[in-house]
């Protein structure tokens, strides 16, 4: 049975803020609705209103500020993948949302509702994660900024209150010394949902890596960075040795915040596979 609820569309911020702050926890909010639809059809939808943001034209953007990139949380995947702004300041962002579903999920999905469902296979997140991403939640009273990884409490959940609308997504741009890759491992090679997924940032100083920033999807309760593995690669000279030894850490920290399943058996070298595919594509080394 489907769910039954009221339903407002505003075309403003402000109007949408005041809705929330009127109905606050009785609401949900939606914007591509590509998960929110299940919900719905299957009767599982808990709101008495549908709060309909797509229509906000001040939440649908991608643009420059400075030396940052500031996007709006109705920006598609498809939008994100096609941007010539993100290909050439975060190309890692680029093909993670490439990575996302169907080319009909992309054109409707948008990069906010993949950060609001909080899904641990959401391929958009190690992407920020290693952009060292901002986001802000605003609400009738005022607004806050937090780094993307202080946004998760675990799977599915987050710190944003009911009155609070994610507005924007904004990071540092990056200049051409920086290199990255983007990895997923699916049960297929189309229209999966991630079992694995890999984001890595290097910053090249001549021949050493002067910062290097992992991050791995579907395999840790919370968002986060791998940052033993970064310590070691840090400063080194990129050789097979040093990434092996990199994946492995990465590997055993996976493991360390995610405690022992009964999938650690098959997801433990997958991770060090993966990440070690990762670095290698990233620095260009041993492919």
């Amino acid at each position: 049975m489907r769910s039954e609820f009221a339903y407002a569309s505003p075309s403003s911020l402000g109007e949408a803020l005041e809705i929330l702050k009127d109905f606050g926890e009785r609401t949900c909010v939606i914007a591509g609705g590509t998960d929110l639809m299940i919900a719905i059809r299957e009767g599982e939808l808990r709101a008495e209103l549908l709060v309909d943001i797509s229509r906000i034209p001040e939440l649908r953007l991608i643009r420059e500020e400075g030396n940052q990139i500031c996007i709006g949380p109705l920006v598609t995947h498809g939008e994100l993948a096609s941007s010539g702004l993100i290909k050439k300041g975060a190309s890692v962002l680029g093909r993670a949302a490439n990575s996302v579903g169907s080319p009909q999920i992309r054109n409707m999905g948008t990069i906010g509702g993949n950060i609001i469902n909080a899904s641990p296979a959401a391929d958009t997140i190690p992407a920020l994660v290693v952009l060292e991403a901002q986001v802000t939640l605003k609400k009738r009273e005022g607004e806050r900024s937090l780094p993307i990884t202080d946004f998760y409490l675990g799977p599915y959940k987050t710190i944003i209150g009911a009155q609070e609308l994610l507005t924007k997504i904004t990071f540092a741009k990056l200049d051409d010394t920086w290199k990255s890759s983007f990895i997923k491992l699916a049960r297929r090679k189309a229209l999966a949902i991630s079992r694995i997924n890999i984001a890595v940032l290097a910053k090249m100083d001549e021949m050493r890596a002067k910062e290097v920033r992992v991050s791995i999807g579907s395999s840790t309760p919370t968002p986060c960075r791998m940052e033993k593995a970064e310590a070691v690669l840090r400063g080194a000279v990129p050789s097979a040795a040093v990434i092996e030894e990199a994946s492995r850490i990465v590997a055993e920290e996976m493991v360390a915040r995610s405690g022992v399943r009964p999938s650690t058996e098959y997801k433990r070298p997958a991770v060090q596979g993966l990440v070690k595919k990762a670095l290698q594509e990233a620095f260009n080394i041993g492919l």
